[in-house]
């Protein structure tokens, strides 16, 4: 749009999607340790969750979320059982939308949901066989 003053291409808004989303446990379970949250989130955090990337059985994923010292958002691997309160919604914010689309790193391009039916249907399984909800 102002490349011809030299600025570049202006990036469009991204498409809002449907995401699994939950929140950060108040205490995971960590053998001795006791923590509220995790090492890199706090409790009640949410977060953006992709599909199943690998064949763990949703034991550890992709989220997004954050941090709980900078506040920023980050992208990184956690334990499926730290998240709670598991619901499907629409993301429109823009720097979560560019982190589900980019993934964890530049070199390898993850699943992303497809879909509405594809997040209701790995919801309908995670409150079937989940602990906490």
């Amino acid at each position: 749009m102002l490349s011809w003053l030299g600025w570049g291409a202006v990036e469009s808004p991204q498409k809002p999607q449907w995401s699994l989303i939950g929140n950060i446990v108040e205490q995971p379970e960590s053998g001795t340790e006791v923590r509220r949250g995790t090492k890199h989130f706090s409790p009640g955090t949410k977060i953006y969750a992709f599909p199943a990337q690998w064949g763990d059985g949703y034991e550890r994923i992709i989220v997004v979320g954050r941090h709980r010292g900078s506040r920023q958002f980050v992208t990184m691997v956690i334990k499926s059982d730290w998240v709670t309160n598991w619901r499907a919604k629409v993301v429109h914010n823009p720097e979560v939308l560019r982190r589900l689309k980019e993934g964890v790193c530049r070199f390898w391009k993850p699943q992303n949901w497809k879909d509405e039916k594809e997040v209701m249907k790995y919801l309908e399984n995670l409150r079937k066989y989940s602990d906490h909800g």
